[in-house]
């Protein structure tokens, strides 16, 4: 993003973007900095390693970072994306035609509703919670899983990884049984993982009615040369009836609760906008 909006702000005459050596904490990237990433993207890490020399540049990539972004490489043509049905007679370029359905339909936003009360609730409280937990405390799936059923108005949950079909029920009885409006918003490239689960959840068209799910992803590097790198959603929290979440990196899913160590903040009395 931060690529993005320096190259539109060249484009404005008055604009000066002033230069920030990296010691200093205001910088971000510099314009080599993006150059090396696309010899990465383009011809390889040894192409990277010889343009980061030839200019005397540090490496600010791990070997992980250029595996990651590497593998994630995808070709992009924007027509092919907006408009990837095509008709078996030829047609006049998509670009000079009008086409309702792209530009004037949307998807409904919190159609369910979002609770809009701003009164005061109390004093705002917080609570850590570890896994595996301290000593007194309860386990953060058993935290989760009171808060979802204490919800009375809606349940928003964001997540990378949902796969947990314990959790995913208790979402489904608050919506069918008790009509709580449930968001799940998930990361792109989990979402066959999370499908699979709702097929091991034992799901009816009831429970549809008060439940919505899209997939988002991070920030996206575009090239020069017509490839791109799509970043991955890195947010894991839980809004409950605007006055309680928990947020972490805890997971929901099961390999959380068997080996990994995380930890969730949760915090009751608030307001969520």
């Amino acid at each position: 993003k931060e690529m993005a909006l320096s190259q539109i702000q060249c484009l404005d005459d008055s604009n000066v973007n002033p230069r920030i050596h990296e010691s200093k904490p205001e910088f971000f990237y510099c314009e080599e900095q993006r150059l090396a990433l696309e010899a990465l993207l383009r011809d390889g890490r040894e192409a990277f390693a010889k343009y980061l020399e030839a200019r005397g540049l540090r490496g600010f990539l791990s070997d992980l970072e250029q595996e990651t972004l590497t593998a994630a490489l995808e070709p992009f043509d924007p027509d092919t994306e907006l408009f990837s049905g095509e008709g078996e007679d030829e047609q006049e370029p998509l670009s000079l035609q009008y086409w309702p359905d792209v530009s004037d339909t949307s998807i409904p936003q919190m159609d369910l509703g979002w609770p809009d009360s701003e009164s005061y609730r109390g004093v705002t409280r917080t609570t850590v919670y570890t896994q595996p937990p301290m000593e007194g405390q309860a386990h953060i799936k058993e935290v989760v899983r009171k808060m979802i059923a204490q919800a009375q108005k809606v349940i928003a949950v964001v997540m990378d990884v949902f796969t947990d079909v314990d959790i995913f029920r208790d979402l489904l009885d608050a919506g069918f049984k008790r009509k709580v409006s449930v968001y799940i918003l998930l990361e792109r490239t989990m979402l066959p993982h999370f499908l699979s689960m709702c097929q091991r959840a034992n799901m009816h068209a009831g429970h549809l009615k008060h439940l919505r799910v899209r997939c988002t992803e991070g920030a996206e590097f575009y090239s020069r040369y017509c490839t791109r790198v799509k970043g991955q959603l890195g947010h894991r929290f839980m809004f409950i009836d605007g006055d309680k979440a928990v947020s972490g990196s805890y997971r929901l899913n099961y390999l959380i609760d068997a080996q990994e160590i995380t930890s969730v903040l949760a915090i009751s009395n608030f307001v969520t906008a």
